[in-house]
């Protein structure tokens, strides 16, 4: 199978309207469609003429087509969750990095005892609050 026969299958696919996502053939009429809400045309006549031309999507799903690809199409397309990169790991002989005091601390203030084990916990557990 040649290259051209490949390019010719693939275009084909891209304008079969019977394999691509509703969506994807709104995204080919966009200009039209926002010209016509733009116009003052209600989108319950366009989502009604959209459907005599086959489409069958509900108004919900046609208002959220319409948001996506106006956020395509101004570049703004958020990225997917993005996770803050892990800290570099510690080496053995490396303390981790000191956490900065508390907002409320005030100065001259000593931090409070850590628990760090089953005794510290009766401890404060018998320590009265003022």
């Amino acid at each position: 199978m040649s290259k051209d026969d490949i390019a010719a299958r693939m275009r084909a696919l891209a304008t079969d309207d019977k394999r691509r996502s509703e969506t994807a053939r709104l995204r080919e009429s966009f200009d039209e469609v926002e010209a016509a809400l733009k116009a003052g045309a209600p989108q319950a006549e366009v989502l009604a003429e959209l459907h005599a031309a086959g489409f069958t999507m509900t108004m919900a799903s046609f208002k959220s087509a319409l948001q996506r690809i106006r956020k395509e199409r101004a570049g703004d397309r958020p990225a997917r969750r993005s996770v803050a990169p892990a800290p570099a790991p510690l080496r053995h002989d490396e303390k981790p990095p000191a956490s900065p005091p508390a907002e409320n601390a005030r100065e001259g203030d000593k931090p409070k005892a850590r628990i760090t084990n089953p005794a510290d916990v009766r401890k404060a557990r018998k320590r009265e609050i003022d």
